[in-house]
């Protein structure tokens, strides 16, 4: 097992700078591509991010408050989301708002906490995105990345316990739960080296971009195998993927498969819920989930 540096965050979105000019309505547009609205530190002033989609981010070199720290930013008063806000009440609210619309113009109303990592000069990037990306799949989660208790998953998700991977490295150990483990790389976004120990049959690997599989060019069961390279890992794939180029960028991050160790996975299929199609993962012997389909 040999991982890279997986220290960067943003890989393969696109970069857009919401800058501190002390300004009241900038307006700051999306693309068809995965962007990455990174929010500078200091008076950006109240301005509206529009045609925020699903596989977009925001990032901010401080936590945004999460007023009962379940993991999700609702937004407040008029839909804006303040990001210097410090505590409850309005003496600790901040001086920048923003407001964010959807690709069909509807007001984005909440986010998801997606956890941080900090750059090569130890400033920190924290990143936020689409809270529905999680809902629609796994649940609402109580609090944090995993949740045991979740109401409203999917009817492809049948595992005990749910994940929601964060882009700081991590090990998971699943031992003798059943775990859905969610990435989604589709934001263009590293999500770091992570170890998973005891990844079995009745576990799944759902990611929002596909892996490239190199084996991909016939029919039967090899055909859906996705075998790791030479490092041992698998290399995820980004906002583009899947790129030839994945195995050795791994702009997604990598996932080194241990206890026991494992050097492929087996592709299960895709399934569309609400806006985002879900690509699922397991081993040979893995069932197929429910509505989960070839393309």
């Amino acid at each position: 097992m040999a991982f890279r540096d997986n220290s960067v965050v943003i890989t393969s979105a696109h970069v857009i700078n919401v800058e501190a000019n002390g300004e009241d309505g900038d307006v700051y547009s999306g693309t068809d591509a995965a962007d990455a609205f990174v929010i500078a530190d200091g008076a950006v002033g109240d301005d509206l991010l529009q045609f925020f989609d699903s596989n977009d981010s925001i990032i901010t070199h401080k936590a945004i408050f999460d007023g009962n720290n379940d993991g999700y930013i609702a937004f407040g008063p008029g839909a804006q989301l303040d990001v210097d806000r410090f505590g409850s009440g309005d003496s600790r609210k901040g001086d920048d708002n923003l407001s964010v619309l959807g690709t069909g113009n509807e007001r984005v109303t909440e986010i998801r906490y997606l956890g941080f990592k900090p750059d090569e000069v130890g400033t920190k990037n924290y990143v936020y995105a689409d809270s529905n990306t999680r809902d629609a799949l796994l649940g609402r989660f109580d609090k944090g990345f995993q949740d045991d208790v979740t109401t409203g998953a999917d009817s492809s998700i049948t595992q005990n316990l749910k994940i929601d991977n964060d882009v700081s490295s991590n090990t998971f150990n699943f031992g003798t739960n059943s775990v859905a483990l969610l990435t989604d790389n589709a934001l263009g976004v590293n999500f770091g080296s992570d170890t998973i120990d005891g990844f079995g049959d009745d576990d799944l690997l759902v990611f929002t971009s596909l892996i490239h599989n190199r084996n991909d060019t016939g029919t039967g069961d090899s055909a859906n195998t996705v075998t790791f390279g030479k490092n041992l890992v698998l290399d995820l794939s980004g906002a583009e993927g899947p790129l030839n180029s994945d195995p050795t960028t791994g702009p997604g991050g990598q996932f080194d498969l241990n206890a026991p160790n494992q050097v492929s996975i087996h592709y299960l299929g895709e399934k569309l819920i609400g806006d985002t199609t879900y690509y699922y993962y397991g081993t040979a012997n893995a069932a197929t989930p429910d509505g989960v389909t070839y393309a």
